[in-house]
């Protein structure tokens, strides 16, 4: 379900977007040096986490070459600070939690034994707090797509839950402006992806809020698809609206400019793509 929030390459300076990238792999290190298989699962949505939440509270950021097995060669990385490795706990957690939808799903060990060795990770204080609240939204989330739940927005609530309680890290001035960011960036990639996975979710007889809103009656997916894409635009684009008013409440150390360039490009262009057909989400750089 993650993978689509990412800056717009070509307005980028590459500067930006080198640093964009040592954030990225310095997520994938903090999470490396817990978990290895969970650096699979690394996203960007984790990146950008990690990157806005250091633009707002750290002061400097220390950037290190180290070497990458997964690259095989020297790569630059924002050295994990706090906030690195807050995303990357996340990104852990949230990979755990996949992988018991899987096993729910699917029923292959596999999925158990791959969660089983995440159970006894252990994770900073701040984290602890937030896992009983993540999971108490994800039961509710798996509920409602147990009863084929027909209303995206009820659904789409409990996963902007999830994201708010992600984003909004501490009790201080940011916590609402960043609990309201982080639930309107949550709405907006539950519902991008609904959409997004229409045609392959009718194949595989998967859940999909959007088959249930809309009543899909089995005609062609692709035309079931464009014939409600403008109430899903009408969503995602009010989504956007509400992610770019609390973004200019933030108030920003470094970095303007490349998350400037994921709220107010990268997401809407992500959004017309996908709208219009375009590709999936992405996952790696």
């Amino acid at each position: 379900m993650f993978g689509y929030v990412l800056p717009f390459k070509p307005e980028l300076k590459i500067k930006e977007y080198n640093i964009f990238k040592s954030y990225y792999c310095g997520v994938c290190r903090a999470i490396g040096d817990k978990s290895i298989i969970s650096r699979f699962a690394l996203t960007y949505d984790m990146t950008f986490l990690s990157l806005l939440l250091s633009s707002i509270y750290e002061d400097e950021q220390i950037f290190r070459k180290r070497f990458c097995f997964y690259k095989m060669r020297n790569v630059v990385l924002a050295e994990p600070n706090l906030y690195i490795k807050y995303a990357a706990d996340m990104n852990i957690i949230l990979y755990n939690r996949k992988l018991i939808d899987n096993y729910l799903d699917t029923k292959n060990p596999i999925y158990i034994l791959l969660s089983n060795m995440l159970k006894s990770k252990q994770y900073a204080d701040i984290v602890n707090e937030k896992i009983q609240r993540i999971d108490n939204q994800l039961n509710e989330l798996r509920k409602l797509e147990r009863l084929k739940c027909n209303s995206i927005d009820e659904v789409g609530h409990c996963f902007a839950n999830i994201t708010a309680e992600i984003f909004s890290i501490y009790d201080d001035k940011y916590n609402k402006i960043l609990r309201q960011f982080g639930y309107n960036i949550g709405k907006w990639i539950y519902t991008i992806d609904a959409f997004d996975d229409i045609e392959k979710d009718i194949k595989n007889n998967n859940y999909n809020p959007c088959i249930y809103k809309f009543n899909y009656k089995g005609n062609d997916p692709k035309k079931f698809k464009m014939s409600i894409k403008e109430n899903i635009e009408f969503t995602l684009f009010m989504c956007l609206n509400e992610i770019s008013k609390a973004f200019e409440l933030l108030e920003l150390k470094r970095n303007r400019g490349i998350i400037e360039n994921i709220v107010y490009i990268g997401l809407e262009r992500k959004t017309m793509n996908i709208i219009e057909g375009g590709c999936n989400c992405e996952k790696s750089l």
